[in-house]
């Protein structure tokens, strides 16, 4: 124990000066991961951290970095707050430009890193925006609310090419040939019916195709031409 060291340091005629200091160096210090994992449950204040990192043998510029990274490693651990986090903010137009370029520099990204990964982040926004302007005006020429002119003219304003144009208009040619042979739906084809519009054959035809049985669409056919006696 302690009292036994100094007994030993005196017997060595080891002078009280230097008797503390080597008594203070045979404890163990604490490791680097010791002092980030206390410093991130609160054990250690920040100039307990920079000390612990001067007793490691840094020089003073050198543990004060330390020490910086030490806070800024512990707070993104904590926060959870990554790099990903900051550029899907970013990306959904949460935070401008520069404030995600800060954030970046605030966890530890540089700044010729920073601007990589922002740039990047933008072209994908930007092609993301493009993609749902292009499913937009999709929707809108199936729907018939766009003639074949008008929906090249808003593909061309989006700067695509002449060749990407062509495909999209075929593509969405075929799938709007598609939904033109939809069959009507149970409610259309009795309604149809009782408007003459169409025949009891034609009925009959449209309902196998909905998969029912002949049973049944005896069944439905009678319940839609049943009238209430007369009284």
């Amino acid at each position: 124990d302690r009292s036994e060291l100094d007994m030993l340091l005196r017997a060595l005629d080891v002078m009280p000066f230097w008797r503390d200091k080597l008594i203070q160096i045979a404890y163990r210090r604490l490791t680097r991961v010791d002092i980030r994992r206390m410093y991130r449950e609160g054990v250690l204040s920040e100039s307990d951290v920079l000390e612990s990192y001067l007793e490691h043998g840094y020089n003073p510029e050198n543990a004060a970095r330390m020490t910086e990274f030490t806070i800024k490693q512990t707070l993104a651990t904590l926060s959870k707050f990554t790099s990903g986090d900051i550029i899907k903010a970013f990306t959904n137009r949460m935070i401008d430009r520069g404030t995600a370029a800060s954030l970046l520099r605030d966890i530890g990204i540089r700044p010729e890193d920073t601007n990589y990964i922002i740039s990047t982040a933008e072209y994908k926004r930007i092609w993301a925006f493009t993609d749902d302007q292009i499913a937009a005006i999709r929707n809108l020429y199936k729907k018939r609310i766009y003639t074949e002119d008008q929906t090249r003219d808003k593909l061309a304003r989006l700067n695509l090419p002449a060749e990407q144009i062509e495909v999209l208009m075929q593509q969405w040619h075929y799938d709007k040939v598609e939904e033109l042979d939809t069959n009507w739906t149970k409610a259309e084809t009795l309604r149809y019916l009782k408007r003459n519009i169409i025949t009891i054959g034609r009925a009959k035809h449209e309902l196998y195709l909905h998969g029912y049985t002949e049973e049944r669409i005896g069944v439905i056919l009678r319940d839609a031409q049943w009238k209430p006696p007369k009284e």
